[in-house]
């Protein structure tokens, strides 16, 4: 029998006592079979109250402990170096962190709401509809960002996809490292390589050039010689 059952029995067999407390006095036998149900169903109450309190200890423990680790990854999330973004699967943002401030030039709240396609140029919206239907990681690709101020924001971008509790829809965290800087250089690099092949190319038909006219040179004095 449960617990509820049995507070149910002595309930109902208390009220039968009362009852009979009106009209007759009350038979020891039973006034002593009620007092000894009552008193097992008191100590089970309070078993019960124990358990419950140790449950709701555990239970009190273990979410302040997620809320700990949420704290701890809310954080991490916030003071990452590269711009971190979580969206449906649609690309709706839900979350911007510091460094995607930083990057689209615009407050969290702003970000917040926004379809990220639109914050990225036209000319990349193709490739990014495409990687948004690939329901798994990928590898980095880039995309510029649309300038706010100042020069565009070339970023490389890669994403992971996490299944929703709602049939068919998804959760997308982005990670957004500026590889503007690395563009630069690189096109620097490239621009000095250029530069040094044309000295090279240059240098190379002055110095063919003048053993050309030294050897000319060396042969008019043999020839003036023999004269």
């Amino acid at each position: 029998m449960s617990i509820s059952h049995q507070i149910e029995a002595v309930y109902q067999r208390a009220l039968r006592l009362r009852e009979q407390a009106t009209t007759t006095p009350i038979d020891p036998v039973l006034l002593e079979l009620a007092l000894k149900d009552l008193y097992l169903v008191l100590e089970e109450l309070q078993a019960v109250d124990a358990e419950l309190h140790e449950q709701n200890q555990i239970l009190s423990d273990t979410r302040n402990q997620v809320d700990l680790e949420r704290q701890r990854y809310r954080t991490l999330f916030e003071l990452a170096p590269d711009g971190y973004l979580v969206t449906d699967e649609k690309g709706k943002i839900y979350h911007a962190n510091r460094a995607a401030e930083l990057l689209f030039a615009q407050p969290q709240a702003g970000l917040v709401g926004k379809p990220l396609m639109v914050l990225i140029e036209q000319g990349d919206w193709s490739d990014f509809q495409q990687r948004l239907h690939q329901p798994y990681p990928t590898e980095p690709w880039e995309v510029t960002l649309k300038s706010q101020q100042g020069d565009p924001v070339t970023v490389a971008i890669a994403t992971n996809f996490l299944k929703d509790s709602r049939p068919g829809a998804a959760t997308i965290l982005w990670s957004l490292r500026d590889i503007s800087q690395q563009r630069c250089v690189e096109q620097q690099l490239q621009t000095a390589h250029a530069d040094l092949q044309d000295l090279i190319i240059a240098r190379t038909a002055d110095l063919v050039q003048a053993n050309a006219q030294l050897l000319q040179d060396l042969d008019d004095c043999r020839q003036g010689g023999l004269q």
